[in-house]
């Protein structure tokens, strides 16, 4: 990987770095459609609790969803 594809479109509100990620990825399940599953109420689809948070890899600061990042984009508290 060149150093342009591990850097981030935006900032880090708190320390400047070009480095955030995207934390909570979605557990997507990959077998498949299968109708025994489905009948004893096994789940095989995308299992995710909320909005995949935001962090920085560089120092650390994690925010709970877009909104709350761009919110400390914009100078409002994390």
């Amino acid at each position: 990987m060149s150093a342009e594809t591990e850097r981030s479109h935006d900032a880090c509100p708190r320390c400047g770095e070009h480095r955030l990620a995207v934390l909570d990825v979605p557990d997507v399940e990959l077998t498949g459609y299968q109708p025994a599953n489905a009948s004893m109420g096994i789940a095989t689809d995308v299992r995710l609790e909320g909005p995949p948070g935001i962090g920085c890899l560089a120092c650390g600061a994690q925010w709970q969803d877009l909104d709350a990042f761009r919110a400390e984009q914009a100078g409002g508290a994390s």
